[in-house]
């Protein structure tokens, strides 16, 4: 009886926040997400604060929190109308999990919350979050391409004193644990937890740090060889940033360079990196040196206004020819379906510039746009050497990536080379140019510079700035 007349409390407080709505008038109402059409984040917070208040002794009540795996993904691959429809096809799978007396809300971004009210036992919570779990990995076609997303889904039950802003923070925290222990999981929050937010700081603190690590020059660049493996010597360098934080030392990119992208510096990143690619080839020039060089640009660099000119007018500063030159777009980037992208893609060959397509074959992959695009080179990711040639099935996977690359007409660097045994074979399926530890570590430009003059370079080659 206690959870019956719990709910009809909460029927009579859905009414009132209706009626709320309601005299709002407005296309989408007051409290609600304007894409999904869900509660906002407001209107949740709200919601549940007034329904722990009105819960008594024995009350069942439960916070779902649900994020979307690769939805970033999702987002930089296709664009973000696709993105967006993705999202309301999620909202909408959720939506047929609801109770009567339940809310699904949008928290923002690709996060959700449910509050469920009145379940009996933590089985049938369990089973509810499986169930929104499944809902949120189901295939849906977007942007022309079907893709399927998991969920990391945090849950917490509610306790007397706790507020609607600690529980929220609970189910959030436990979502972490999800997503920490490998994604697409369930994970609970535990009475008692406190979450560490020292990652929450750090992460913070970095995307703070980092316009004013543009502005002191605290970024530098590495540089790594592309070998050519039938000769043994420099093919090209591949300009990898790091950061010199006055704290915590040598930054790589994977620890600042996913913040730039969601607070929008990478293209101020970008912008420095040519500059820096640019002004080392100067240098290098003094010393009767012109390997090939490059540097990687992020998606949002590429469709950017005026995007084309702004490259081509670095990589030309002081009289500098784009002969020698590699400008790289991941395999998500190159492929889009997206005319921004495709004319700057098209500009940068009509002027001269080689295009690679870096991180074949981790991305979603549209082989009818990878003929269409003016390309020289393929860059196979790492992922598809790791386990070659233990491993008969990936040692076929990676065999038949460089026959269709081939039959595209396209060249390809393997990266990634650690043991002789995949060199070798490598060597034997006439790949002709390859990167990784086992042929040259990244290393400052003065400690490049005598490969350069023992070996000059015959091959272009490709040339990446932030993507390792």
């Amino acid at each position: 009886m206690a959870h019956l007349a719990f709910r009809r409390r909460l029927g009579a407080a859905v009414v009132r926040v209706g009626q709320r709505v309601a005299a709002a008038g407005a296309t989408t109402p007051l409290g609600h997400d304007s894409l999904t059409g869900l509660p906002d984040r407001s209107l949740v917070s709200e919601t549940l604060q007034r329904w722990i208040d009105a819960a008594r002794p024995g009350t069942s009540l439960a916070v779902l929190y649900v994020d979307l795996d690769d939805f970033k993904l999702v987002n930089d691959t296709l664009g973000h109308a696709a993105g967006d429809d993705l999202l309301e096809h999620v909202a909408a799978s959720m939506r047929r999990y609801v109770r009567d007396g339940d809310m699904l809300g949008r928290q923002g971004g690709d996060e959700f919350v449910l509050i469920a009210t009145g379940w009996p036992d933590r089985d049938v919570l369990e089973g509810l979050a499986a169930r929104l779990r499944e809902a949120a990995g189901e295939p849906v076609t977007v942007g022309g391409v079907e893709v399927r997303v998991g969920a990391s889904i945090g849950v917490a039950v509610w306790t007397a004193e706790t507020t609607a802003a600690a529980l929220l923070e609970h189910a959030d925290g436990a979502m972490y644990e999800a997503k920490a222990g490998g994604r697409d999981e369930i994970r609970w929050h535990h009475p008692g937890r406190i979450r560490d937010r020292s990652s929450d700081r750090s992460r913070v603190a970095l995307t703070t740090a980092l316009p004013r690590a543009i502005e002191r020059g605290e970024l530098t660049l590495h540089w790594q060889p592309l070998v050519s493996l039938a000769r043994g010597t420099v093919s090209g360098l591949e300009a990898l940033v790091r950061w010199n934080h006055p704290d915590r030392g040598l930054l790589l990119p994977a620890e600042f360079i996913p913040f730039a992208e969601e607070t929008g510096l990478v293209t101020a990143i970008d912008d420095w990196v040519m500059s820096a690619v640019s002004a080392q080839r100067h240098a290098w020039r003094a010393q009767g040196l012109d390997p090939y060089v490059g540097f990687n640009l992020a998606a949002n660099t590429a469709r950017g206004a005026g995007a084309l000119e702004r490259v081509l007018d670095r990589l030309t500063v002081g009289g500098l020819d784009v002969a020698h030159v590699t400008v790289e777009l991941s395999e998500s980037a190159g492929l889009r379906e997206d005319e921004c992208v495709r004319a700057f893609v098209h500009g940068l060959h009509a002027a001269g510039v080689t295009v690679t397509l870096d991180d074949f074959g981790v991305a979603y992959s549209s082989l009818h746009r990878l003929r269409e695009v003016p390309a020289r080179w393929v860059k196979i990711d790492r992922a598809l050497l790791r386990h070659v040639p233990d491993d008969p099935a990936a040692t076929r996977i990676l065999l038949a990536s460089l026959d269709l690359i081939r039959a595209l007409g396209l060249e390809c660097i393997v990266l990634g080379i650690e043991t002789g045994a995949q060199l070798e074979l490598l060597r034997a399926n006439g790949v002709k140019l390859g990167q990784g530890y086992l042929l040259g570590r990244p290393m400052q430009a003065a400690a490049i510079e005598p490969l350069l003059r023992a070996a000059p370079v015959t091959q272009g080659g490709g040339a990446t700035a932030n993507a390792a």
